[in-house]
């Protein structure tokens, strides 16, 4: 049976997803080399936007495969071989390595509490709890003392994980399916932009920062993954009507340029969908489809070399220089990571043959 456009548009080679995500990853990279080093590189898209643009792919792609495989055991467990073992890696080789940069004795950094509440909260996506290790990263030089400032997202990216079978339970009450459920998924959206909103507000009329953090929490990101599972489930009407779509997003970019309040509103919606367009519009990244993707172990590793970087004077290399220079360094290690790592637990497990009876 020959494929539809719209199911050969979902095939990895027929779309440009594993380009864009090079570029969310970057453009994470750029904000946060700027933050640690003190640098002042412009990038079109800002390290929240690029955030918010995984959550949107992520839910464009793994409402479908909850859809595909219902079983919560199966959903979990592949969610868990593509996220855990890089990000337990990254937790570990730090939590070790670091040992070698830091201001303590090797006895003493390995017998201080905090480096056991570090490496506890961090293996349980708890980072908040214990950002830093004992010693390390304390210098005047350094912006920030945390090891790695990435890992935050990675218990919002679980536990949206977590909200889809929940919703699906919902969609089953109400006796709707995915694709006449659009309103659903708008009103998820509209409530988590409420959220950020209110959040936002408190922030700013308080001044405490504790509630800029929870506004970035996963109430504040359902709005993003949410586009993605909607955008997903209207793909057709996306590229029938791409360039009319297309329009509507300038404008409403536009809009939140000129009145920035509403960008709580409306950055969910047009920045998730602009990922989105971009992904399946065209095929101009299939070479790159043909590779294995390391965009994920490039958000992990860079922030912790950056912090690395940064101990080994690099700001006196200007810039630009630095930027590349960390750039090729972290796409180094994220590669080895994926070799040596991710790809063998990404391996699909022999599945028993039952004996055949007669």
């Amino acid at each position: 049976m020959t494929a539809t456009p719209y199911e050969r548009k979902l095939k990895r080679t027929g779309n440009n997803m594993d380009a864009i995500r090079y570029v969310l990853a970057f453009a994470v990279v750029v904000e946060h080399f700027n933050y640690l080093c003190g640098a002042h590189i412009p990038f079109p898209i800002s390290g929240n936007d690029g955030v918010g643009g995984f959550f949107a792919l992520s839910g464009f792609l793994i409402y479908r495969n909850f859809e595909k495989r219902p079983a919560l055991r199966d959903y979990i467990a592949a969610r868990a071989r593509r996220i855990l073992p890089p990000y337990l890696f990254i937790v570990l080789l730090c939590a070790f390595l670091l040992a070698a940069v830091s201001s303590l004795p090797v006895a003493g950094y390995f017998t201080d509490p905090q480096w056991w509440r570090y490496l506890v909260a961090n293996a349980l996506f708890l980072n908040f709890i214990e950002p830093s290790l004992p010693g390390v990263f304390e210098g005047a030089q350094f912006t920030t003392a945390a090891v790695n400032g990435s890992l935050w997202t990675m218990k919002v990216e679980w536990c949206l994980y977590l909200s889809v079978p929940l919703v699906a339970a919902l969609l089953r009450r109400l006796h709707r399916t995915p694709r006449d459920a659009a309103w659903i998924f708008c009103v998820i959206i509209a409530v988590s932009a409420g959220y950020t909103w209110l959040f936002s507000h408190l922030h700013r009329t308080t001044g405490h920062e504790i509630y800029a953090i929870l506004g970035r929490q996963v109430f504040g990101q359902l709005s993003f993954f949410y586009t993605g599972v909607l955008l997903f489930y209207r793909l057709d009407t996306l590229l029938r009507h791409k360039w009319i779509i297309l329009l509507l997003l300038m404008c409403g970019l536009a809009a939140i340029r000129i009145w920035p309040e509403t960008g709580v509103f409306l950055r969910p919606p047009v920045h998730g969908t602009l990922v989105i367009w971009f992904s399946m519009v065209g095929n101009w990244g299939h070479r790159i489809s043909r590779h294995d993707n390391v965009s994920y172990d490039i958000y992990l590793f860079h922030f912790p070399l950056m912090q690395l970087a940064v101990m080994a004077g690099i700001t006196r290399l200007g810039q630009w220089t630095g930027l590349l220079a960390v750039t090729a360094a972290v796409t180094m290690m994220a590669f080895l990571s994926w070799n040596l790592v991710g790809r063998r637990f990404m391996r699909p497990r022999p599945r028993r043959v039952a004996p055949a009876t007669t």
